[in-house]
Formats: structure tokens, sequence, C-alpha cells
């Protein structure tokens, strides 16, 4: 059987052939990814890339997502690499996904929840919408719900790792909510997180969750510089996403800020966080 994604990768990395200045081919998860990761490259090494959203899969059809971009990883090169989100590939430290294999990830659970970095984002808050940033802190917030997602978060990996059903991240993210009432943002979110704390009591509280050896589980992590303090950035990242942009809406309600456009995606966090310096040692090693 002809190896359509060898045939692809070359086809991708000999386009750069006829176009001098192009500095390389980027096989993207998704069309919308593109503004997070070209803003990064082009700080880095700015120049002309080749954007990739989709390509055939081995059926010969149009496909998209990690997946697919993973489906490249032994024809890959500087001339044509792959940007992904992280995913819990890089919590269950998933082999070969490194600079030295040409693949670039988030190190958070994906791109979007660069934008809620708690530091970049409060900072972003105070410069477009003052008067509402007077009334509530993303850096007591956010470090709160951390805390509370920590725990948790070590009880999924654990049984990530050992491949059962008992405690899933459909489970996880149920617990969640992408939103809230605003009575809840009182005291920079203190009982939204309290309301968050209480849906996971019920995991937390049982049997299997009693099993786990959490101080096992939380030396893996920090051995990969996650704890309870940044463990926000790697839970699923429409959840945290959305409901920071909700939260935002609310307090912006009545100004003429968009929140998420204004404030959340105005810029580039600053790369003064280890995630997304991650990121750009690995742009610097390929490109």
């Amino acid at each position: 059987m002809v190896d359509i994604y060898k045939l692809q990768a070359t086809y991708f990395a000999n386009v750069l052939t006829h176009q001098t200045n192009a500095i390389a081919c980027v096989h993207l998860e998704d069309i919308e990814d593109k503004p997070f990761w070209n803003a990064l490259l082009q700080s880095h090494r700015s120049g002309v890339y080749y954007y990739i959203s989709y390509s055939r899969s081995q059926k010969g059809n149009d496909t998209s997502g990690c997946e697919q971009c993973l489906k490249y990883r032994p024809y890959l090169s500087k001339r044509f690499f792959i940007c992904i989100d992280s995913d819990m590939r890089y919590l269950l430290q998933e082999p070969d996904l490194d600079a030295a294999h040409f693949v670039c990830q988030t190190y958070s659970y994906s791109w979007e929840n660069h934008y809620c970095e708690a530091v970049s984002l409060q900072q972003r808050f105070e410069s477009q919408c003052p008067e509402k940033a007077a009334g509530f802190d993303f850096t007591a917030f956010l470090p709160a719900l951390s805390k509370v997602l920590y725990k948790p978060l070590l009880l999924l990996l654990y049984y990530l790792k050992v491949d059962n059903n008992i405690f899933t991240q459909k489970m996880f993210t149920a617990c969640l909510p992408k939103q809230c009432q605003r009575i809840e943002l009182a005291d920079n979110g203190t009982p939204l997180v309290e309301r968050i704390a209480k849906n996971f009591e019920q995991y937390l509280n049982t049997s299997f969750a009693k099993d786990v050896n959490y101080e096992a589980e939380s030396n893996c992590c920090q051995a990969l510089n996650v704890n309870e303090q940044n463990a926000y950035l790697h839970v699923r990242e429409h959840n945290i996403f959305d409901l920071v942009a909700y939260i935002g809406d609310l307090l912006c309600r009545g100004t003429s800020v968009s929140f998420k456009k204004d404030v959340m995606m105005n810029d580039l966090p600053s790369q003064n966080y280890w995630q997304i310096q991650k990121v750009a040692s690995d742009i610097s090693t390929i490109v």
C-alpha cells in the first residue's frame, strides 16, 4: 500500500524548493491555530511559513486534528514540521514529542490556555478595562482555582496511566463549569472556586480515589514543573478558556470592551512563564 503520509510529507517539504524565501511548511491541527503559532514563529524567526490545516488520510479523506499531524512523525524535518496542542501527552510523557523530532507543542493543554495565564491576563485586563479590573483579580482567582483542580488532575492522570475508565476526562470535565453567576465572582471568585471544589468532592471521597498515591503522582508532575499554582494551564482547554471568557464578559458588561477579543486574545501572553518559554525554545531549535 502506498504510504500517503510519506508522499504528502515529501510534497510539503518540496514546496520550499520553488519558494526560496520560505522557511518551512507547518502542519497545524486546525486553521484556528494559525494566529497563535504564526505570532510565536514570527517572534522568534520572522519570515514566510506555509501553513497546512488539513491533509489527506490514508483513505484519501481531508482530515485535520492532532492525530492527523502525528501521522507525519516519521517524515518531519526542518522543512516540514508540526505544531500541536499537548493535550495530556506532555503530562503522560508520550515519547518523541519534542523539538529533536520536529514537533512543537503547547506544553499547556492547548494554545487557548496560554491566553488564560493569570499574570499576563490580569495585565491585559487592567490595560483594556481598568475600572473593572480594579474589582476582580485573575492572579487571585486562577491560582485558587488551580489549587482546587490539582488533586483531581492527579487522580485523572493516575487512571489515564493505568488505562482504567474508573475516573475519566469526561467525569473531570463535568465538574468544571463553563459559566457562572455574577454573585459567584465576589471576593475574586471565591464562591465559584468553592462550588467547583464541591463538584469534585463526589469523586475525591470515593474508595477508588483514596487508593491513589497522590504523593507519587505529584512528584511525577513536579518533575515536569506542573504544580498547584499552574495546574489550571494543563486542564482541558475549552473549560478553562470558556469559563475565563464568560467571567470576563460578566465583568465587562456595560462597557465597550469585548473581553475575549480585546483582553484575552488582544496579544500573545508575555513570555515570562515556563510553558510558553519552552514553546519558544523548541521553535528556536527547529527553525
